[in-house]
């Protein structure tokens, strides 16, 4: 492992020097700064530079608040691009601008009475003896619980959703298929039957409600129409769709792209006749030899409720690269500039690829299920971790898998994708839908043998905790500013372990009556373990002018998140 890194370093490194050395723009965010390098006639190429995040501090002046090598060409790249048909998605990258490396230990944050995630060190003012752990969730071990079951379905891939039925209180599915896009149902999320609900195949009833353009379709996002007035479109749905074959030398009319239709009951669709967003070119067959830059075909597109927009993280194809960026949209119709938020970089595997993203509001953060397809070491695909302060940015701080390959043979070892939609709470578990196939990506879709759909549960808000052993630790906030007075905890105190939790000033000095030693003891395992004093169970009052620290001491035992109400 170390190893092939210090060799990637070394390479980046050269490549860095090559790169200033012409003069071109650099910026970086999260860790990832790019540079614009050349324009070609008639097209826009981005050449992709990826130094670490220590790579490009080193690319700074001495006092660190300016570049060691001004660029004087800047202007010069932006106008050059003017014709280039990727301009939109151009000039929005050049607003991802280098992540500010301030302390912001000091900087109050105001919060609200969701679940406060630990998935980061967004929340972290201090910490020592402590660290973070990403949860992964538990597999199902009677998965695949989807499978190919009519002779004429080959194909199952969770390209997909699944939703609660809130008439029924069962589940609902729709997953894509060889032919296009299939439905199933199921009473408790685990034993899944195909109604036949849909198209005749050979005479008989079956669970195909769509076809796709060019066999089957791609991928798909289901949701309900945060739009309510129009019950012929309570279900919106978004859908890849390649371009349909040419048929007796006629070209067909029909763009590759992402489709939206619309149904009032998720059974009986319509579809919009022309893409809300499509290819560069109408169809692969059109598209250059060599590297080229497009929209993918691994989109999904679903309301935010936080942001009152719909978002499409989209699959952004550079230079033959893949990396996900971010459309906006307030009608769900028309959407803005694609503007990149993630790329692979020196801190992946070389030759990785960010080939999906699904993402959603969770308690108070985003949350994305990022697919990385490691291309040039075995052609596999697993699933990490993103998170996101606001909808917008996102970060990878933790780059192990989510969501693990299965072992060599099961039909999970190849390739790993996930349902279009966020965790369904059921019970005191997340429902955490996936699909996977036993054959490398590399593999045609034909010959796959083993694949389906399965299921993996985790903890509420247990992505990440905040872990101490025997020794005690501590975690300290940044300044806090709430209307609630209850603190609660959703922890794993192990046997012999407590968290103890202080109150400071901003001054990290502790309150009277809030200190540690103050602290009721908490222990056990819950969800929401309350968490009080000798004198009181309410937290001080904050107010704008007035904020306040927690301080968590940890021994044996785990913190994944905190909520005052």
């Amino acid at each position: 492992m170390s190893g092939w890194r210090q060799e990637n370093n070394a390479t980046r490194e050269q490549n860095s020097r090559s790169v200033r050395t012409y003069g071109s723009v650099e910026y970086s965010h999260y860790g990832v700064s790019e540079a614009f390098s050349r324009n070609e006639p008639g097209s826009a190429r981005v050449r992709e530079y990826m130094p670490s995040a220590r790579s490009f501090r080193r690319s700074l002046a001495p006092d660190g608040t300016g570049s060691g090598e001004p660029s004087s060409t800047a202007m010069e790249c932006m106008m050059t691009m003017i014709r280039a048909p990727l301009l939109a998605l151009l000039l929005s990258c050049m607003a991802w601008a280098a992540e500010p490396r301030i302390d912001l230990t000091d900087w109050p944050l105001k919060i609200g009475q969701e679940g406060q995630l630990f998935v980061d060190d967004f929340l972290v003012a201090r910490k020592t003896g402590v660290e973070f752990r990403l949860r992964q969730p538990e597999k199902l071990s009677d998965n695949p619980i989807v499978v190919p079951t009519a002779p004429s379905e080959t194909l199952v891939l969770a390209y997909g959703s699944v939703l609660r039925n809130g008439e029924s209180r069962g589940f609902r599915m729709w997953y894509t298929n060889n032919l296009g896009i299939a439905y199933a149902q199921s009473p408790d999320g685990l034993r899944w039957s195909k109604p036949p609900v849909g198209m005749m195949i050979d005479g008989k009833p079956t669970n195909l409600l769509m076809r796709g353009h060019r066999g089957r379709s791609d991928t798909l996002t289901v949701s309900l129409n945060p739009d309510g007035s129009d019950a012929a479109k309570k279900y919106l749905a978004y859908v890849f769709e390649y371009r349909f074959p040419d048929q007796e030398g006629v070209r067909e009319r029909l763009r590759e792209g992402l489709y939206l239709r619309t149904s009032p009951d998720g059974v009986r669709w319509m579809e919009r006749p022309e893409p809300v967003m499509h290819s560069v070119w109408r169809s692969k067959a059109d598209r250059p030899d060599g590297p080229y830059d497009d929209l993918g075909d691994v989109n999904y597109v679903c309301w935010d409720p936080k942001l009152r927009k719909f978002m499409g993280h989209i699959k952004i194809t550079l230079d033959g690269v893949r990396t996900r960026g971010l459309v906006e949209s307030d009608d769900g119709i028309h959407f803005s500039n694609p503007r990149l938020i993630l790329r692979a970089d020196d801190l992946d595997r070389p030759g990785d690829q960010l080939y999906s993203l699904v993402a959603f509001p969770y308690e108070s953060v985003w949350l994305g299920f990022l697919g990385v397809y490691h291309k040039a070491s075995d052609e596999r695909m697993d699933i990490q971790l993103a998170v996101s302060h606001d909808g917008r940015n996102w970060r990878r701080s933790l780059r192990q898998p989510f969501l693990s390959n299965g072992p060599e043979g099961s039909w999970d070892w190849g390739v790993l994708h996930m349902a279009a939609n966020p965790p369904l709470r059921v019970g005191e578990k997340l429902y955490i839908y996936y699909g996977g196939c036993g054959s490398a990506h590399n593999v045609k879709a034909s010959e796959v043998r083993k694949m389906g759909i399965g299921l993996a549960t985790l903890r509420p808000e247990g992505f990440v905790s905040v872990d101490a052993g025997a020794q005690s630790g501590t975690v300290v906030t940044r300044p806090l500013c709430f209307q609630g007075r209850r603190l609660s905890v959703n922890a794993t105190v192990r046997p012999g372990g407590s968290i103890r939790v202080a109150v400071l000033g901003r001054q990290y000095t502790p309150i009277e009556r809030f200190g540690l030693n103050d602290s009721v003891e908490v222990v056990g395992d819950g969800l929401r373990i309350p968490v009080g004093w000798r004198a009181t169970d309410e937290l001080p009052p904050t107010d704008a002018d007035r904020h306040v620290r927690l301080q968590f001491e940890l021994k044996d035992a785990s913190v994944y998140s905190f909520r005052i109400e």
